[in-house]
């Protein structure tokens, strides 16, 4: 593929990441360097997509770990960075230098080395694909459900494919691609599938501060911590994609992990190499600063077997499933997110302290950067009120993971105190207040399925409606009560608090629900069960036996029926691989 039409682009010092200012809430594209000089005025990275925002915050807090090193420890991360480095002209002027060093590996359009691309990559037929093998959002093979129609798929602008590319790096789909004269792997032409992009495989946690700032530092992580779980695993080697040789369309010894050895952690490397993988091989054709088009070829495979000690944004969970397929006693996957369940109902797993939080026997593991936090809040006196924003990114990938079908961006607000507390109770209290909710929401479908049942109407429908309004009311109360969680001492009170708030909204929903209820109904009718047993349903009876599954729930006084310590701790049960 020829791309001799001039131009550059340099990502470093012209504008292509979308921001919100803080105070005004102004949008703005600005350059790489230009977002680090004004990191503490900016709300927040933005972007054509949610996806977008999560890749390219990786890309920045790669930029920290290259310039900083993973070796930073608790003190400094806090005094030098946190607290003082967006005001603090020594670390910015530390920042420009870094970028200015490596300016030349950030150009889109560079003859030898474009950023995240390979120069003078190309088929044997010197193909190039359109422009809807870059943007995500455009469905594949169904060009009618998108907004992009027409010129929209003719050119976009440089800052646009930019960011595409950072997204496409992380988020591809698997199957087959174009072919690249180079890669021993081609096969008739083809590049057959390796898998979806690194980033696709996790379940990503991006935990957000009161300025841009706070938010990189904040999922900037050390290797401090992860020494304390007693782990073998190193982080020697690991560096941005940008540090490394410029890469050819063959595979990367070292980074390129065969299928044989899936679970071999010596490809991992560390965050800042996975935070800018290279999953393809890619290069953009364009006239001057418009991309009119694009090659996608297989790049580096690498599955996420066993990366909990390197990929520090995901939780991760026990796979006896994996530990079977490829013969090994531990394996761990990441946990990825469940597009049907609301963010808060995952809770409990990110905020249990486990005893060897991050020595490998746990039966779930949580995100590296919360690990790191905790260990920030137990070496010094951390603040526990300072307000974060979780913020949860994924896909769900369809069709052999070779299109995305669901793309997952969900945000709880909450104080640091809920994902630092060394109390291993207050996993436990929210894990009740989970259990407790979803108990009550299916003691409401119950409710919903009798009154059918007694009205002689069919129980589905009426259970799913049951349900959405449920969870539907809940998610609102839940967040806001979560949110003034600001302590870890009298978690009882809080458990009795939340256990109140749930009774009165569920029986204001059963108020409801009965109160639509249809004479027939309320008269009621005997049904015979298969069994031959004969039960008489109707509105009164469904009441009384709701409300009989309320005291159970929760006890007779609108109050927890046990103390803090002997909260129930079942977790959620994840769906094996």
């Amino acid at each position: 593929m020829s791309n001799d039409n001039g131009g550059s682009f340099n990502l470093m010092d012209r504008p292509w990441i979308p921001v919100t200012m803080l105070n005004d809430g102004e949008h703005r594209e600005l350059s790489i360097i230009e977002t680090f000089e004004q990191a503490g005025a900016i709300r927040s990275i933005d972007g054509d997509i949610p996806l977008q925002r999560f890749a390219i915050i990786r890309l920045l807090i790669a930029i920290l770990y290259g310039r900083f090193g993973n070796d930073i420890t608790a003190e400094e991360w806090k005094e030098d960075l946190y607290d003082h480095g967006a005001d603090d002209s020594d670390i910015v002027q530390a920042i420009r230098d870094y970028c200015e060093t490596w300016r030349y590996r950030f150009d889109l359009f560079d003859d030898k080395v474009p950023f995240y691309q390979v120069a003078g990559l190309h088929t044997a037929k010197h193909e190039v694909s359109g422009l809807e093998r870059l943007i995500l959002d455009v469905p594949s093979g169904e060009p009618m459900f998108t907004t992009r129609l027409g010129e929209g798929l003719q050119s976009i602008s440089a800052a646009e494919a930019a960011r595409w590319l950072v997204a496409v790096q992380a988020y591809d789909a698997s199957g087959i691609k174009s072919g690249a004269v180079g890669d021993p792997r081609v096969k008739g032409g083809k590049g057959y599938p390796i898998g979806v992009a690194w980033a696709g495989h996790l379940g990503g946690y991006l935990i957000e501060g009161a300025n841009l700032w706070k938010t990189l530092i904040l999922n900037y992580a050390g290797y401090e911590a992860l020494e304390l779980g007693a782990v073998d695993d190193q982080w020697e080697d690991d560096a941005p994609i940008w540090e490394r040789e410029p890469l050819g369309a063959k595979p990367c010894t070292g980074f390129d992990q065969p299928v044989e050895r899936t679970a071999d952690t010596s490809f991992f490397h560390g965050p800042a190499t996975l935070m800018t993988w290279q999953s393809r091989r890619m290069l953009l054709a364009h006239e001057g600063e418009m991309v009119t088009g694009v090659l996608v070829c297989n790049g580096d495979r690498l599955k996420p077997q066993n990366g909990q000690c390197f990929e520090t944004m995901t939780g991760w969970r026990r796979s006896p499933t994996q530990e079977k397929a490829i013969k090994r006693p531990l394996v761990y996957m990441p946990r990825k997110h469940d597009p049907a369940r609301a963010l808060w109902r995952g809770l409990p797993l990110l905020t249990g302290v486990e005893d060897g939080d991050n020595a490998n026997t746990n039966t779930a593991l949580r995100p590296y950067t919360m690990v790191w936090l905790s260990h920030i809040r137990s070496a010094m006196q951390w603040i526990d009120t300072v307000p974060i924003r979780l913020h949860a990114f994924g896909v769900e990938y369809g069709n052999n993971d070779a299109v995305i079908d669901t793309a997952i961006d969900d945000m709880l607000d909450l104080n640091l105190i809920v994902i630092t507390s060394r109390n291993p109770n207050m996993g436990q209290m929210l894990r009740q207040a989970v259990d407790n909710t979803d108990q009550g929401v299916s003691a409401l479908r119950m409710l919903a399925a009798n009154i059918a049942s007694a009205a002689g109407l069919p129980t589905e429908s009426a259970q799913r409606r049951a349900s959405e309004l449920g969870y539907a009311t809940f998610d609102r109360a839940f967040r806001q009560w979560v949110r003034g969680i600001d302590h870890d001492g009298d978690l009882y009170e809080l458990h009795t608090q939340w256990n109140r708030t749930a009774r009165t909204i569920l029986l204001r929903l059963s108020a409801q629900i009965t109160t639509q209820a249809s004479p027939r109904a309320i008269v009621g009718r005997d049904v015979t069960a298969a069994d031959g047993t004969v039960r008489h349903y109707s509105v009164a009876l469904a009441e009384i036996w709701f409300r009989s599954k309320l005291n159970s729930i929760f006890g007779t006084a609108n109050a927890p029926t046990s103390e803090p310590d002997s909260l129930k701790s079942s977790r959620d049960k994840e769906t094996e691989q």
